[in-house]
């Protein structure tokens, strides 16, 4: 009866595991978080009026997000560093662009 009833209740806590919700990281999700990250920043540049986001390339790593390229003004630089700054997930903008 003992054993009956052992089995039982280990047959219940294994089921109840199989439940139990699991966290996985990898370098993929952090490579897809910094991808999402990336493209909502393209999408912040582009809807600044008179920046022109083709000129400017995003790269981000872990959420630290570079700006570079070359741009007309210091206006268009100050821009596009505030919106990048403004997006969700950014926790470093760092400035690598260049006026023509």
């Amino acid at each position: 009866m003992k054993t009956l009833l052992s089995t039982s209740i280990l047959a219940a806590m294994l089921a109840l595991t199989g439940c139990a919700p699991t966290t996985v990281t990898s370098a993929n999700d952090a490579y897809v978080a910094d991808s999402v990250v990336t493209a909502n920043v393209k999408s912040a540049l582009a809807l600044q009026p008179g920046l022109n986001p083709a000129e400017i390339y995003v790269e981000t790593y872990q959420g630290n997000v570079q700006l570079g390229g070359f741009v007309s003004s210091q206006q268009e630089i100050d821009t596009a560093l505030a919106a990048a700054r403004s997006v969700a997930g950014v926790k470093l903008v760092t400035n690598d662009m260049r006026l023509k």
